[in-house]
């Protein structure tokens, strides 16, 4: 059986939003759609634009399955924390293929960074610690320790969450396939 899971905040719901869902379904063929979805605050905190409950009615329309609700504790966090509320839950209702929209537009360089940093995550810890000591902000000292470590840069904020949610998933041994949909515009 073939579960397909996306993150979403849906805030508002846009046509991008709609390509996202019709390729994600068209690349993998589910058999049943989840996808998690912020609630009446979205990710670094602002309030959403539409409720909660109207964003998972046009999810349902839209046709997703099932909506579940990311806790505010998850997401209203940095896109590790986000990453981190959103594909434990898809993990624990057994998705078994991951897809999410990207600027780069290629797994395989998510995978490479989310290993690189899984064989060596002290020394990462430690640049991204350095960087932000030295006042950079949290994404800006992630690259630089990507750099540091792997000689490597993730800058836009698809990828940064992309990112995100595949070293999730490698860190975790999840048996989740990682797919990602270049996405048709800038961010």
């Amino acid at each position: 059986m073939k579960i397909l899971g996306i993150i979403t905040e849906y805030n508002p719901y846009h046509l991008g939003h709609r390509l996202h869902l019709q390729e994600a379904k068209k690349l993998i063929k589910p058999n049943l759609t989840i996808c998690v979805m912020s609630s009446s605050f979205v990710q670094r905190g602002e309030p959403a634009m539409i409720s909660y409950q109207k964003r998972a009615a046009i999810a349902i329309e839209e046709g997703i399955d099932i909506v579940i609700e990311l806790p505010l504790v998850y997401a209203c966090q940095s896109a590790d924390y986000f990453a981190k509320g959103a594909v434990t839950l898809l993990h624990e209702m057994g998705v078994t293929d991951l897809v999410f929209g990207s600027e780069d537009g290629n797994i395989e360089t998510f995978l490479e960074i989310a290993e690189g940093i899984e064989q060596d995550p002290d020394t990462y810890n430690m640049k991204v610690k350095e960087g932000m000591k030295d006042g950079l902000r949290y994404p800006d000292a992630c690259n630089q320790a990507l750099q540091f470590i792997l000689n490597k840069e993730v800058r836009t904020p698809n990828d940064l969450l992309g990112l995100s949610y595949v070293k999730e998933v490698v860190h975790h041994h999840y048996p989740i396939s990682m797919h990602c949909i270049k996405r048709t515009n800038d961010y």
